[in-house]
C-alpha cells in the first residue's frame, strides 16, 4: 500500500501518452449504452423482484438540483431559481417518489446510505430537507451507523442549517471549493472568501461531522501552476479527512453557462497535466493516501481503512465503506441501481413533474445487465475501488476462473505492467501508487462496449486526466 509518508510523483509526459477519452466508470456498463425503451414498469418490476431482499440494505441519493446562480464551469443538472420557495412543490413530488418506492419495496426498509447532492442541496432549507427526511423516516428505517452525507455551497448553507443536518443524524459533508485564487474564482463565476470556507469547516467540526471533505478542480481560467500549488496547501493546511480534485471539461457548446468563460484563459494541455501532478505530489506528499483517480483520504479515515481492507464501494454517490446491493434514486436527473439494472430519471425539470404528478416513476432510460456485464463490473469496481483484485474472491463468486474468462483482457495489460501501474502475480492483480492516477485507463481494458463488438452505441466521454 502507499504509505502515508510517501510522495507519488506523476511524469507529465505519462499523463499526455494515456490521456484520451474514457468513461469515469461510476457505472459499469456506462450511461450513454443504456436503452430509452427501459421505463418506469420496468422499474416498478425491479422495486417488486428486490422487495423479497427483506434485510439486504439500501443506499439512496436525492438530487436537489436548485441553485440561486450558476457557476460559470458547472456541467451539473441544475435548476436556477431565486427564492427556496421554488423548491417547495419539487419537494413534495420527491416525498411522492419516496412513498411510491417504499409500496413497491415493502417490507425492505434499512437504509444504510443516504446523500443529498444537487445543484445546492441546503437550497430547499430545513423545512425542504426535513420534509423529506420526514418521509424517509416514516416509509423507511435508517440503520444504525447510517452514513448520511450532503454537498455544500461555503456561500449559502448557514450555521443553522449545518444543525438541523446535525440533529438528524448527518456525519459527513463535501464543501465546494475549486479554488482560493480571486482572481481564478472571478473569471470562474464562484467567488467566496477564505473565511466562509473556514465558518463551514469549523463548524461540521465543532458539531462531529466526520469524513469532512473538500472539492477542488483543476484546469479553470487563470489557474496556473504556481497559484494551484497555493491553494493546495492552504487547503492541506485546513487538514479535511478528504479531498477529491476534478478535471474541468470545457464544453461551451453543450453548457450555455460555459460560454461566460474566456477560452484563452483556460490552461493549456500541458498547464493541465501539471496542475493534476501538483495536486497528487501535494497531496500523498502531505499524508494522504489516493482513493481512486482524483480523490484522497487521511490514513486514518474510513475510506483509507476500507481500501487497505479491501471493502471499499463506489457508486454515483461516490466512495462509501457502506455497501448497499442496491440504490435507490430521488429526484430528476437520479441514477438508481436495482436487482442488478441501472434506471435513470428524466433530466429535464418538467418532465420529472409531469411523470410523478401522474403517480409514475420518472425512468426514461435503463439497462438490466447480463452475467457478462456483472463479472465485468465486479472487476472494474474492484480495480476502481481497492486498486486489486483477487482472483480466487472472483472464482468463488462467480463460479469461473478469472484466467479462463479474462484470458484476452489480461494479454492487453502488458502496457501498464511496463510502465509500472500495475503487479501481476499469481494470486491477483494489483494497481501501484503510480498507476492509481490511470487506473480508468486500466479499467478500460474489461469494457467489452468501448469498441463496439457487444453492440454498443458510440459515446463521447470526458477524458482520463
Amino acid at each position: 500500500m502507499n504509505k502515508s509518508n510517501e510522495t507519488t510523483h506523476v511524469p507529465v509526459e505519462l499523463l499526455a501518452r494515456y490521456d484520451k477519452p474514457g468513461p469515469r466508470y461510476t457505472s459499469y456498463p456506462t450511461a450513454p449504452i443504456w436503452s430509452n425503451e427501459v421505463g418506469p414498469n420496468d422499474y416498478e418490476d425491479a422495486l417488486r423482484r428486490a422487495s423479497v431482499n427483506h434485510d439486504a440494505p439500501l443506499s439512496v441519493y436525492c438530487h436537489i438540483p436548485f441553485c440561486k446562480k450558476r457557476c460559470y464551469y458547472c456541467g451539473c443538472t441544475t435548476f436556477i431559481a431565486s427564492k427556496p420557495a421554488a423548491a417547495e412543490p419539487y419537494v413534495d413530488l420527491v416525498c411522492k417518489e419516496i412513498i411510491k418506492t417504499a409500496g413497491l419495496l415493502h417490507p425492505r426498509k434499512k437504509i444504510a446510505t443516504l446523500h443529498f447532492g444537487g445543484g445546492t442541496p441546503t437550497f430547499a432549507g430545513t423545512p425542504g430537507l426535513g420534509k423529506i427526511i420526514d418521509t424517509m423516516d416514516e416509509h423507511f428505517k435508517f440503520v444504525q451507523g447510517c452514513e448520511k452525507s450532503i454537498e455544500v455551497d461555503p456561500r449559502v448553507t448557514t450555521p443553522e442549517q449545518l444543525d438541523y443536518l446535525a440533529s438528524r443524524g448527518f456525519n459527513r459533508i463535501s464543501i465546494g471549493v475549486q479554488d482560493l485564487n480571486p482572481e481564478v474564482q472571478k473569471a470562474s463565476g464562484r467567488v467566496q472568501t477564505d473565511e466562509q470556507v473556514m465558518a463551514i469547516l469549523n463548524k461540521s467540526r465543532e458539531l462531529g461531522f466526520k469524513g469532512i471533505n473538500i472539492d477542488l478542480i483543476y484546469g479553470l481560467p487563470l489557474q496556473t501552476v504556481e497559484g494551484f500549488t497555493e491553494t493546495l496547501k492552504r487547503v492541506i493546511d485546513l487538514k479535511p479527512d478528504r479531498l477529491a480534485v476534478y478535471s474541468f471539461a470545457f464544453l461551451p457548446d453543450l453548457k450555455a453557462n460555459q460560454q461566460k468563460i474566456k477560452k484563452e484563459e483556460l490552461p493549456t494541455t500541458n498547464e493541465k497535466y501539471a496542475l493534476f501532478s501538483a495536486a497528487i505530489e501535494q497531496f500523498t506528499g502531505a499524508g494522504y493516501r489516493q482513493i481512486g483517480m482524483d480523490h484522497f483520504a487521511l490514513p486514518t479515515d474510513e475510506l483509507a481503512i476500507a481500501q487497505e481492507d479491501g471493502r471499499l464501494y463506489r457508486n454515483f454517490m461516490g466512495y462509501s465503506v457502506q455497501s448497499a446491493p442496491d440504490m435507490i434514486g430521488l429526484g430528476m436527473s437520479s441514477i438508481g441501481y436495482v436487482d442488478n439494472g441501472f434506471y435513470q430519471n428524466h433530466s429535464k425539470l418538467n418532465s420529472y413533474k409531469e411523470m410523478i404528478a401522474d403517480d409514475n416513476f420518472s425512468v426514461f432510460r435503463g439497462m438490466k445487465l447480463s452475467d457478462d456485464d456483472l463479472m465485468r463490473q465486479y472487476v472494474i469496481t474492484h480495480l476502481m475501488c481497492n486498486f486489486r483484485m483477487n482472483f480466487s474472491e472472483f472464482h468463488n463468486k462467480f463460479g469461473i476462473k478469472y484466467s479462463d474468462y479474462f484470458a484476452n483482457e489480461h494479454d492487453g495489460l502488458t502496457q501498464f505492467v511496463d510502465d509500472k501501474f500495475m503487479e501481476i502475480c499469481d494470486v491477483q492483480l494489483t494497481v501501484t501508487p503510480l498507476g492509481r492516477t490511470f487506473v480508468r485507463n486500466i479499467a478500460m481494458t474489461y469494457d467489452a462496449y468501448l469498441s463496439g463488438s457487444e453492440g454498443g452505441k458510440k459515446a463521447t466521454f470526458s477524458r482520463t486526466i
